[in-house]
């Protein structure tokens, strides 16, 4: 195979995946009230389907970025594939929540797999005036399955039952899977290095207990427990800054382009899963819309980023890509900020406007923003560099569902969501827009500061 066709093989296999998880992700949001009635789930318990994948992700990400610089991105990526494919077939057979949720940290281990080492495998194949152009094609990837996620999603809930969602997402991965033998070629940049077994631990374990805290903060024992995760965090540093081989190398982030790259994706990200999750509650269970509805509201984003991320990325390859994401993040915030104007009348207009704006902005971002930190090390670090913006985008969404989980808990408590407690709902949705448009704000400046 030359070179010419490793670029195209990679890129199908990319857009292929970057079509199938994102897909997973939103289609499940249309399934919550369905999961919901079958299994008896509270409230919070559905904010930890979305949670706990992402959890997994964000402690994951970078010890997968790390053994994929030392024993093959390509092969950690393709062990990824088969992992979530398979978990994405076992999820059909869950017969309570408990169950549904050890199948997704299944399926979010694989997801951290592929993902970080996706944007890495396509840095080495292509040079920096390509970057662009292929980030944006895979990007494109992402949003077409986020556009699909929520119709076929509350289609397929609707009509056939939630089940058969991972009937879909099995086939998906099967091609996928097949897509990724096709070349051989591997990309092994830190051959002999050693893996920082008590860095991925203390970052794992910290990730873990603030996560925790942020799921129930009116526990009163949450706020010792989000310490003891900064405390955690101070020893990875220290961790980092002394053995020979770190989980990462610290050194990366005395580039501006690099630190504020990953600090904008973590607020751009914030905004991105709290959006959806939010508006798939309002849209069906404050104004009665069925789950096919309310993915077709929704996926009105999704089309915006199909639309605009091939047209962002060929103009990150032509002008500051930095300046392509600061428009991205300004125009997330201000749909973000519409959104916190919606109610019962103005609903579906305001929220098609908004939905419209927010979508283009996150379109300009994405592949951009990728650009701006995949450019701004060398080669040999663009395994943990991906897998670290990949942990930053995991820890912003995070972040945007701590505020949910958190607004939740205070306002409507740990119980399931019935018609006498929509007041307190629909209270928690608004409250949590405005703080997700406060954390958009913050990133246009830290946007601004990349240089």
């Amino acid at each position: 195979m030359d070179y010419k066709d490793l670029k195209k093989d990679l890129l199908i296999v990319g857009i292929l995946v970057s079509f199938l998880t994102p897909f997973v992700r939103s289609s499940i949001n249309l399934a919550l009230p369905a999961l919901a009635f079958e299994f008896d789930l509270s409230a919070v318990f559905l904010t930890w389907i979305s949670t706990i994948y992402l959890l997994v992700n964000a402690i994951l990400y970078i010890p997968f970025g790390r053994i994929g610089d030392i024993y093959g991105r390509k092969r950690i990526f393709q062990y990824g594939l088969i992992i979530f494919t398979f978990s994405s077939f076992i999820s059909a057979f869950s017969t309570s929540g408990e169950m549904f949720l050890f199948f997704r940290v299944l399926q979010a281990i694989g997801n951290a797999m592929i993902f970080a080492n996706l944007n890495a495998m396509i840095s080495s194949a292509f040079p920096e005036n390509e970057r662009g152009m292929a980030f944006g094609l895979t990007s494109m990837g992402v949003f077409v399955g986020l556009i699909i996620g929520p119709i076929l999603g509350g289609a397929i809930t609707e009509i056939l039952g939630w089940r058969t969602l991972f009937y879909f997402d099995t086939i998906i991965g099967l091609i996928a899977a097949y897509a990724i033998t096709r070349f051989k070629h591997d990309w092994i940049d830190s051959d002999g290095e050693k893996l920082d077994i008590l860095g991925s631990f203390l970052l794992g374990m910290s990730l873990i207990i603030i996560i925790y805290a942020f799921s129930d903060f009116t526990n009163k024992y949450s706020l010792f427990l989000v310490i003891g995760g900064i405390i955690g965090l101070s020893l990875f540093y220290l961790v980092e800054k002394r053995v020979a081989f770190p989980l990462i190398n610290l050194n990366l982030f005395k580039s501006k382009s690099f630190t504020f790259g990953n600090i904008t994706a973590f607020m751009n990200y914030g905004a991105f899963v709290s959006v959806g999750f939010i508006l798939s509650l309002y849209l069906q269970y404050l104004k009665g819309y069925s789950p096919l509805t309310a993915g077709l509201i929704v996926s009105i984003q999704s089309i915006m980023m199909v639309l605009v991320s091939p047209f962002a990325g060929r103009l990150s390859d032509k002008i500051d890509p930095g300046n392509v994401s600061t428009v991205g993040m300004v125009l997330t915030t201000i749909g973000v900020a519409l959104m916190t104007l919606i109610n019962f009348e103005n609903a579906v207009y305001l929220g098609v406007f908004s939905l419209i704006i927010f979508g283009a902005g996150i379109g300009l971002f994405y592949s951009s923003n990728t650009k701006v930190v995949m450019s701004s090390v060398d080669k040999k670090y663009f395994g943990v560099a991906s897998a670290t913006l990949s942990n930053m985008r995991s820890m912003g969404q995070i972040f945007g569902m701590g505020i949910v989980m958190i607004v939740i808990s205070i306002l409507l408590g740990n119980v399931q969501i019935m018609p006498s407690n929509y007041p307190e709902l629909i209270i928690s949705l608004r409250i949590s827009l405005v703080a997700i448009a406060v954390l958009s704000t913050v990133g246009i400046f830290t946007s601004i500061f990349k240089d």
